[in-house]
């Protein structure tokens, strides 16, 4: 993360390779998902100016969430997570949870570590439930 703009809280490359560091996916996986520039911008409002940047600083110094001893820090990266996971920012601080957006919903990181989509978001769609599940070719030819 050397070399990244620190002057944009919440925005832009840190941004998005702090949450890399969070979330296992890579730059541009998270990226390819079309979602950090609308997640920068509810992080920006939400998290505390400069927390990112402090985080970033901890994350780079190595050792992961562990190296991290602030609170705020910790409760930050949690938030950050949440979000790319669930496409939800998870409140806190008298703040109710909220849903993004449906795309953040349908993009959420949670549907890929399964191989799976949102329920509703994606085909094949309504009524699919009502159908025995298809069996695999190669199961039919081996006599399975």
């Amino acid at each position: 993360m050397a070399g990244v703009d620190r002057g944009l809280p919440g925005r832009g490359g840190e941004f998005v390779a702090v949450s890399a560091l969070l979330t296992g996916f890579s730059v541009d996986e998270l990226e390819a998902l079309g979602l950090a520039e609308e997640y920068a911008g509810v992080v920006a409002e939400r998290v505390e100016a400069g927390s990112l940047g402090r985080l970033a600083g901890v994350l780079e110094r190595g050792g992961g969430l562990d190296g991290v001893r602030d609170e705020g820090l910790l409760e930050t990266a949690r938030a950050v997570t949440h979000l790319w996971y669930t496409g939800c920012w998870p409140g806190g601080g008298g703040e109710s949870p909220f849903v993004v957006s449906p795309r953040a919903y349908a993009g959420g990181l949670v549907w890929r570590t399964f191989g799976g989509s949102a329920p509703g978001a994606e085909r094949p769609g309504f009524g699919v439930w009502g159908e025995p599940p298809g069996v695999p070719s190669s199961n039919v030819e081996a006599g399975r």
